[in-house]
C-alpha cells in the first residue's frame, strides 16, 4: 500500500480551528498536522493532540507572515515590528530577499527560523515528543531559495520530511472542472511557486519529497477536489507507484465560531478563515471518510503519516 498524507496546515492558529482540526483527527483519515507557533493557541493546540487515541504526526509550520515572531523583534526589524507583528505577505517578503538588503534579510530568517524550530520543540509535551515527522511553511514561502535551503539543511538534521510544494497536474480535468475560475487562479498560484521553486532546485537535493496535492484546489480541498485527484492517480498509477503522497487541508468549522481567528493574523489569514470552503473542507475529513477510504482501497493506498506508512 502507498501512503497518502491528509495533512491540516495552521494548527495553533486560534482555538476554534484547533478544535475543527482535532474533531477531523476523530474521523481517522487525516493523521498528521502542521503547527503555526507564532500564534498563542500553539500550547492549546499540542494539549489537545495529546489527548488523542491515537498519536498524529507533527510538523512546524514555519511563519513568516502571520501572527507574532518568536524572536525578539528588535533582532529582526527587517521582518518584525516592534510590537512583534509580521511586516510582510508572500510578495513583499519576496521583495525584501531580493532587495540590497537580502543579506541581512537572510540572517533575520535564520534567527527567526532557528527560535521558531526551538519554541516548537519547547512546546510538545512528553507524549508527543515522538511524533514530529515533517517541516513545511505557511504560505510556501520556503519556495524562496534562501528559506529553501535553511529548512532543507533543518529537514536532513533531524530526519524530517520536507514538503516541495510542486504539484503535478495529472489531467486537464482537473482544471477544467467548475467552478473553472478558481481551478485557473490556483494553477496561476501553482505556476508563481513552480518559478520560485525552480531557482531553489539549483544544486539543491531535496531527497524523496512526497508528491503534493494543494494548490491547485488550495482553499477548496472538498471532496470533488480529492476524488479529482483519486481519479488521475487510477488513470496515471506510474506516476505515484514508488512515491509517497501528500494532500493540504484547511478544515475549520466556521458556522457559529466567534472570531474565529486572532486580531494579529494577517489580513490573508483572516479572509481564508471566514471562508464557507474551510467547512467543505471540514465535512470531507468528518462526514466523508468511508467513501473516501473505500476509492484508497481500490487504489492500494493507504491513509498515513509522514515516516510511519500504514
Amino acid at each position: 500500500m502507498r501512503p497518502l498524507v491528509f495533512n491540516a496546515d495552521d494548527f495553533g492558529l486560534s482555538p476554534a480551528v484547533n478544535r475543527s482540526i482535532i474533531r477531523c483527527a476523530h474521523g481517522g483519515l487525516m493523521k498528521s498536522v502542521s503547527l503555526l507557533v507564532t500564534h498563542a493557541a500553539a500550547e492549546d493546540a499540542l494539549r489537545l493532540a495529546a489527548g488523542l487515541d491515537e498519536p498524529i504526526g507533527l510538523g512546524l509550520h514555519f511563519c513568516l507572515t502571520s501572527g507574532r515572531a518568536v524572536s525578539p523583534p528588535e533582532k529582526i526589524p527587517l521582518l518584525a515590528a516592534p510590537d512583534g507583528r509580521f511586516r510582510h505577505g508572500f510578495l513583499s517578503l519576496a521583495r525584501l530577499l531580493s532587495s540590497s538588503l537580502r543579506e541581512e534579510a537572510v540572517r533575520q530568517v535564520r534567527t527567526e527560523f532557528d527560535a521558531q524550530s526551538g519554541r516548537f520543540g519547547e512546546l510538545l509535551p512528553p507524549a508527543l515528543r515522538g511524533e514530529a515527522d515533517h517541516i513545511d511553511s505557511h504560505q510556501h514561502i520556503h519556495v524562496f531559495p534562501p528559506i529553501m535551503r535553511l529548512l532543507a539543511d533543518a529537514a536532513r538534521r533531524g530526519r524530517f520530511v520536507l514538503r516541495v510544494p510542486t504539484e503535478p497536474v495529472l489531467s486537464a480535468g482537473r482544471l477544467l472542472r467548475s467552478p473553472f475560475l478558481f481551478h485557473a487562479k490556483g494553477f496561476a498560484k501553482k505556476r508563481i511557486l513552480d518559478h520560485f521553486l525552480a531557482k531553489s532546485r539549483r544544486g539543491e537535493d531535496f531527497g524523496s519529497s512526497p508528491i503534493y496535492f494543494g494548490i491547485i484546489d488550495s482553499g477548496r480541498m472538498n471532496v470533488s477536489a480529492v476524488e479529482a485527484i483519486l481519479g488521475t492517480l487510477a488513470r496515471k498509477r506510474a506516476v505515484w507507484e514508488n512515491r509517497a503522497m501528500e494532500i493540504n487541508l484547511h478544515p475549520w468549522k466556521v458556522a457559529g465560531e466567534e472570531n474565529l481567528v486572532p486580531e494579529e493574523a494577517s489580513a490573508a489569514d483572516r479572509a481564508f478563515a471566514h471562508s464557507r470552503h474551510r467547512e467543505e473542507e471540514y465535512e470531507l475529513l468528518v462526514k466523508h471518510t468511508p467513501q473516501i477510504q473505500a476509492k484508497l482501497l481500490d487504489l492500494g493506498i493507504s491513509a498515513s503519516r509522514f515516516n510511519r506508512p500504514g
